[in-house]
Order: structure tokens, then C-alpha cells, then sequence
């Protein structure tokens, strides 16, 4: 470590992807302010050293971890205020390393609610917008995170730094190109009204891929949809509906998110056990507890209801091997197509979920951006070998499938530059190109 940077907080530790597909340990940085920011700056750029961006804890895969052992990190965690809420104009302002999940338990007090909410409790506003995620509300208006953005104020490499409205010329460059242009450090987001914090959640039993695609064109508040890996008709699948409710006292407490030891334990310990038959008896147990079940819950709650669905990769023996995969067009045919992929080759993925997606107006930003389904498979990364990687991504590449790269491998873009026509090049993600022209690599 450079003698320059001594001088700051510095932590070395071991960290991981959400999904634990990659463990690096890293030099992690905590600037205090935006004065410290800049020196930091300054001197990486003096030096020439490579780092990361990294404020979370639910990046997938090496998008946030040092491309070399003991690489250097910059974590915004400090940047943490909530700088103002303005109910009157349903704004909130806020700096970017402030947890997501702490804005919706502020926000639901005031009966206003973000747009676009990932299911992650530990993502940033820095984060979220740096992948441009999309949540269970996604609409015509607010297809995704970026859709709600007002203003930012962001510092470049060279330590300079702007403030951009959403009518700026340069404002879209930095939503979804994953902090290939610079550092987020405020943003100014838009909000919605809502009737009240609590919601009316429904669980909904669907017997084959047509009633999934006909579920997802009714209108809801939020929804997803989660497909039994099995593909069996009685339990298909599970509509996952939530709508705002009057006049229901709300009770609910903050959830307590963070898993102890013997959690913890518990569920690595699970994955010497999880096999065929197992997981088979889960999805029949998960299935019946949720069919037809009618419950109130809170907002917040709703968002992060569990600890344990987000310490799934536990329970996968070398992590979790993530696709999402826009359809645009004849999802049902699509859909088999991936499905009979999957019996062929028996793959049984820890799960996989279905949401709505919608074009958003802003064609600039850095991620597939069409009207569609997002289909999001997860697997046990010891199943899925180098061959049948192989196949997977041909049919990938047969059917021009666009993928979100916030969860995909960056292995698959190295392997694969020529994924599709020059005309659907357009629509890939900044960070994309970039790792297919070999012009960056993971860490700046």
C-alpha cells in the first residue's frame, strides 16, 4: 500500500459477492467527506492505482471486487445521510451510500414510497442506480430506478466534480454504466403518494406457462411471479400480488435483517444436505404454505420480509450462477424453449422468477431497455459445468436474448462478443461493450 494512503482509514478484510461466486480480500477505504474523497483521488491518480467502487453488500460476481489480490476498494458507506424530504413535491434527497431499505422505513411515515425497490436490504442508492435495477412496480412511466432520478451530484476519476438535472446532456451516462464516468455522491429522487403503508399481499397458484403470461398482464401494485424449478402442473407456479390497503392498523415492526452465527451456520451446514429430493419436498412445502394465502403487511416489511430468502447462497455449494434474460416477445414460446433446455440437461435451479418490464422513456441509459419479461434463473454454480455453460449460452445466442448485466457473470461477456447483431448492440449496457472492446476491466 502506497505511503500516501496510510494516512487514511484503511481496513483489510475479505469480502465477497452477494452471491459468493467471488472472494477476494481487498484494501478497503472509508472516506469521511468529500474533501478526504478528492486526496484519495489525487493520489490513486498520482500513483496510477487501480480500485473499486464498492458502498453494498449485494453486487453480484466481481462487478465491485478487486480484479487482483489485495486490490484497493473506495466505500461510500460513510456517505450515508438523508439529506431532506420534501412531501409537498414527493421528493427525498439523500447521499448515495444510504441503504435503500432504511429510505422505505422513513418514507412509509410520511405515506410515500420509491419506485423500483430491488429486493436487496444491503444496496445503495449509489448501487442501484450504477446497475439501474428494476423492482416488482415496474410501469410505463417508472420502468426502472433510473426513471426516478431528478438531479445528481457525482465526482469524476480526476477528482471533479458536477451537479446534473435529469435535462442535462450528460446526466443518463451515469445510470446503469455501473461507475464507468465517475463516483455518485447525492441524488435527488421522485417519489410516490401512496393510500396508506400497509399492503394486502395474495398468493396465487398458476397451473402452466400461458396463466403466468396472462397473470402478468392484470394489474397490481407490486408482483412477481416464482416458477416451481420442477415445472410441475399442479404447482406451477406462484403469483406474488401486493396492493396498497386503507384503513388497517399498522402494528408492524422493523425487521431485525441480519442473520446471528448459529443462522448463519445452519445454513451453510444445509448444503452438504440439498439434493434432488430435497428440494423437490421444499417447493412442494413452499407451495402449500403460500397457495391462496391472504395477509396484511407493512411496506418496508413487504421489501424485506425475510432474512433468510437473502442468504439463499448459503445454502450453494460455490455460490449462486445468475441469468436474467429479458423476453420481449412471445414469452410462452420463449419460456419452453429454456424449459425443455433445463429438463435435457437436468438442471434444477435454486429458483426462478418472473417479472413485467416496460420501455422506459429515457432511451439512454445503460441497460436492456424494451417492453418485455424479465426471467431471472439462479443456479447452484457446481451445477452448471463448462459444457452445459456452453449450451445454455447458444440458446442464449440463438434466440438473441438481451441479459441484465447487474446479474450476470462477466465471464459470459469475455466468452461471448459476438452474443448478438450489430443492430442489438445498441441496447447492451456501457460496461458491456466496454468488456467486450477490452477497454476496461472490472476495477478502475
Amino acid at each position: 500500500m502506497s505511503i500516501e494512503l496510510k494516512n487514511f482509514n484503511i481496513e483489510v478484510k475479505k469480502i465477497s459477492s452477494w452471491n459468493l461466486t467471488y472472494t477476494q480480500k481487498a484494501n478497503i477505504i472509508y472516506p469521511t467527506d468529500l474533501k478526504e474523497l478528492k486526496k484519495i483521488l489525487k493520489i490513486l491518480n498520482k500513483i496510477k492505482k487501480k480500485f473499486s467502487i464498492r458502498t453494498g453488500d449485494c453486487s453480484y460476481d466481481s462487478k465491485s471486487i478487486p480484479s487482483s489480490p489485495n486490490g484497493l476498494i473506495i466505500s461510500l458507506k460513510k456517505f450515508s445521510k438523508i439529506i431532506n424530504i420534501n412531501k409537498k413535491k414527493k421528493l427525498v434527497s439523500v447521499e448515495s451510500g444510504v441503504k435503500i431499505s432504511d429510505i422505505v422505513y422513513l418514507l412509509k411515515k410520511k405515506n410515500l414510497a420509491l419506485y423500483s425497490v430491488p429486493g436487496g436490504e444491503h444496496i445503495t442508492i449509489g448501487g442501484a442506480i450504477s446497475a439501474n435495477v428494476i423492482g416488482k412496480d415496474s410501469n410505463p412511466l417508472f420502468a426502472s430506478f433510473g426513471d426516478s432520478i431528478k438531479y445528481l451530484k457525482i465526482i469524476s476519476y480526476k477528482g471533479k466534480v458536477k451537479e446534473l438535472k435529469n435535462s442535462s446532456k450528460n446526466f443518463y451516462k451515469y445510470i446503469g454504466s455501473f461507475g464507468m464516468f465517475g463516483i455518485i455522491l447525492e441524488v435527488r429522487i421522485k417519489t410516490k403518494k401512496i393510500v396508506s403503508n400497509n399492503l394486502l399481499v395474495e398468493g396465487k397458484i398458476l397451473g402452466d406457462i400461458k396463466e403466468v403470461e396472462n397473470e402478468m398482464k392484470k394489474k397490481d401494485d407490486y408482483k412477481y411471479i416464482q416458477i416451481d424449478p420442477f415445472f410441475r402442473g399442479k404447482n406451477f407456479a406462484i403469483a406474488f400480488k401486493g396492493n396498497y390497503i386503507k384503513n388497517f392498523k399498522n402494528n408492524y415492526k422493523k425487521k431485525n435483517l441480519k442473520p446471528n452465527f448459529l443462522e448463519v451456520f445452519l445454513f451453510k451446514f444445509s448444503s452438504f444436505f440439498i439434493n434432488f429430493v430435497v428440494w423437490k419436498i421444499f417447493y412442494n412445502i413452499f407451495f402449500s404454505l403460500n397457495r391462496n394465502k391472504k395477509k396484511y403487511i407493512d411496506i418496508h416489511n413487504f421489501h424485506y420480509g425475510s432474512k433468510y430468502k437473502h442468504m439463499i447462497p448459503l445454502i450453494s455449494k460455490g455460490g449462486l450462477l445468475d441469468y436474467e434474460i429479458l423476453i420481449e416477445k412471445k414469452f410462452s414460446h420463449s419460456f419452453l424453449k429454456i424449459q425443455n433446455f433445463l429438463s435435457n440437461n437436468d438442471l434444477i435451479p435454486i429458483y426462478i422468477i418472473v417479472k413485467r418490464l416496460y420501455k422506459s422513456e429515457k432511451k439512454k441509459f445503460y441497460n436492456f431497455n424494451r417492453n418485455g419479461h424479465s426471467l431471472a434463473i439462479s443456479f447452484n454454480f457446481r451445477d452448471l459445468d463448462e459444457k452445459k455453460k456452453n449450451k445454455l449460452e447458444l440458446l442464449l445466442k440463438k434466440n438473441k436474448f438481451l441479459l441484465n448485466l447487474s446479474k450476470t457473470d462477466s465471464q459470459f461477456i469475455k466468452r461471448n462478443k459476438e452474443i448478438y447483431s450489430k443492430e442489438n448492440k445498441i441496447f447492451m449496457s456501457l460496461y458491456k461493450k466496454m468488456l467486450i472492446n477490452r477497454k476496461y476491466e472490472i476495477s478502475r
